[in-house]
């Protein structure tokens, strides 16, 4: 990092490392997620609020592209929030540009911090990926181009699906084909400082488990990392720490920038198939 974190006043480390602090208008932005969600569901159908797990969010939508071929990619999405807030009705607006180009597409719910916790928000992603690896032939799709997709806590859950260790009660553990982890947060210390942390409850053995930058995921495909150039100091650190981490790994790991881009309005950009990230996403699953 450019700077010690440690050192920073209370005021300041909220800024830096809480999206809402930084951003003082992000519910407007949280209200557009939903409005265009909400369109986008009634134009491409789906079978929504399937299961894959016993908790109570422990739920899914599944979307096919109108002309499902066998063999086709399965993108996997998961919402943002600080593993505490937001769920998958807010990330439905960005699953047109997949299914178009005939991927099928899964868009996760989990349980949420506080009435779990981070490690058990872990342990669900990885129920959901031998579910959905498990599933994907009777989609039509191929597990062996199985792509997660996640923004911000949903960016972190993404590279966790691969990173952490694996239970044995799951059987073998699928491969993951690429990431694309969207202004996420990978090293969870400084999280332990700030508000949010009374609902995370973190503390400091499982802020230690789940810095996937000390870990990083072990993956044979591209992983793309992409920030907006607006968010704050540290939250931009957090990316381009874990790229490095990723290619001092020997992980395929790409960096991308938004331009005028905060953690909010990246989200939007990732959704559009001619911005350089959405389009960047497109090519990493297409390709």
């Amino acid at each position: 990092m450019s700077f010690d974190w440690r050192k920073l006043p209370q005021d300041q480390l909220e800024a830096q490392y809480n999206p809402r602090s930084a951003v003082p208008d992000f519910q407007q932005h949280f209200d557009a997620y939903v409005a265009k969600s909400s369109a986008t569901r009634a134009a491409i159908g789906g079978d929504y609020d399937l299961r894959y797990g016993s908790g109570p969010l422990q739920t899914y939508d599944l979307h096919k592209p109108k002309d499902t071929k066998a063999g086709a990619p399965l993108v996997v999405v998961i919402h943002g929030g600080y593993w505490r807030g937001l769920d998958k009705n807010t990330m439905t607006f960005a699953l047109p540009p997949y299914l178009d180009r005939g991927a099928v597409v899964v868009n996760l719910n989990y349980d949420l911090c506080p009435q779990v916790t981070l490690d058990a928000i872990v342990r669900e992603m990885q129920e959901a990926l031998a579910h959905v690896a498990t599933k994907a032939a009777d989609w039509g799709a191929d597990p062996a181009k199985l792509h997660v997709i996640g923004h911000s806590a949903g960016a972190h859950l993404a590279a966790m699906m691969v990173a952490a260790p694996w239970p044995k009660d799951l059987g073998p553990q699928p491969a993951v084909a690429s990431l694309g982890l969207i202004s996420g947060v990978y090293s969870l210390e400084p999280v332990l400082q700030i508000s949010v942390n009374e609902s995370i409850r973190l503390d400091n053995a499982m802020a230690t488990r789940n810095s996937v930058t000390d870990f990083p995921p072990k993956i044979k495909g591209p992983v793309l990392v992409a920030y907006g150039a607006d968010e704050p100091e540290a939250w931009r650190n957090q990316s381009i720490d874990f790229h490095q981490a990723c290619r001092d790994a020997g992980i395929r790991s790409n960096l991308l920038v938004m331009a005028n881009g905060n953690h909010f309005t990246i989200k939007f950009a990732a959704a559009d198939p001619e911005h350089p990230l959405g389009a960047a996403l497109l090519k990493q699953i297409f390709s």
